[in-house]
């Protein structure tokens, strides 16, 4: 079943990945927050992630990582962006023997109350707003091989800003197919995948004096979500008893932008304590990122891992993420 859903979305999407179009198409897709990296792991690899996703995290880079999950597991990640923004995810899976693994997850944007302006009050009206976008998803992925491992998620995607929002659903989709070969594991997914949305309202448009002066209301366009379809690689560049690194590397074609190259690598201690580095290689702004984890164990059956990272953004200065995940 999962088959017959990803092939068409893949042959209806590859003409418009073989183009050669070298114009970027910035600013044509809503839900922006949903291409902030989610995941201080994720993140400190320079995002790098399609194919190194193999806990509750995956459910925000490839679904089909969440296969690997083996009872519980709970991932939650905080990220303090610009501008007063806060971003975050929250992710909780769990595995069923023989018939696969579920996970429920959300990605929220919350910004501090801002000030009303208008043409005629451009020092502000006196009313204030704020933004809460979210996302809410149901993820089910399973081994098909010993080797394969798909998984799907069914979202819904709400962005409100003052008087005017919307509501709609997308679908993420992926696979994972992992070798006997230094660790070697090959991935792609197609994420944010729905039908164009509308906000809802009329809106009158300052820029064109006919709908200024007479205070004509306009119908908003339609637009996408941002639509990213990620094929990635990881394998194992040193493999010792105590220690291991691992260089992964993306690549991202996203419906609003030019193609992205992402690199990035993972050197772990006895699977306790991680570095990491990445490198955003088409990044408009910074590119560099560096991390750090721990893992912990609580209890016989209870781990507690948590993670670091930094990424350089250019003109906006760095970027902080945390994580946690429990597994149990």
């Amino acid at each position: 079943m999962i088959k017959k859903i990803i092939w068409p979305i893949i042959f209806t999407l590859i003409p418009g990945f073989l183009a050669a179009d070298t114009f970027a198409p910035v600013g044509t897709a809503v839900a922006q927050f949903l291409e902030i990296g989610v995941g201080a792991r994720a993140t400190g690899m320079g995002e790098a992630f399609t194919v190194m996703a193999e806990d509750a995290e995956a459910s925000f880079w490839n679904p089909a990582g969440l296969a690997n999950i083996e009872d519980y597991n709970l991932f939650t990640g905080y990220t303090q962006w610009p501008a007063g923004i806060s971003i975050g995810g929250l992710s909780f899976a769990k595995s069923f023997k023989g018939i696969g693994t579920f996970a429920i997850n959300t990605v929220y944007l919350m910004t501090d109350d801002m000030d009303v302006t208008t043409v005629e009050m451009p020092e502000g009206t006196g009313e204030t707003f704020s933004i809460s976008n979210y996302s809410v998803g149901l993820s089910y992925a399973r081994y098909i091989t010993d080797r394969v491992s798909v998984g799907i998620t069914n979202k819904i995607v709400h962005e409100d800003y003052f008087d005017y929002g919307y509501t709609s659903w997308a679908l993420d989709l992926g696979t994972t197919y992992r070798t006997d070969f230094r660790g070697l594991k090959l991935g792609m997914s197609i994420l944010h995948f729905s039908p164009e949305i509308k906000f809802d309202g009329n809106y009158i448009d300052y820029s064109d004096p006919k709908s200024y002066e007479t205070s004509e209301e306009r119908e908003f366009d339609k637009y996408s979500l941002p639509i990213n379809f990620r094929v990635g690689a990881a394998m194992n560049a040193l493999e010792m008893d105590n220690h291991r690194l691992v260089i992964a590397a993306d690549m991202v074609h996203p419906n609003n932008n030019k193609e992205q190259y992402n690199a990035g690598l993972e050197y772990s201690m006895k699977s306790m304590i991680f570095l990491r580095a990445g490198y955003k290689l088409s990044a408009d702004e910074g590119g560099f990122s560096i991390g750090g984890g721990a893992k912990i164990n609580l209890m016989n059956s209870l781990n507690f891992m948590v993670n670091y990272s930094y990424s350089d953004m250019g003109v906006l200065n760095g970027i902080n993420r945390f994580s946690v995940n429990l597994l149990f």
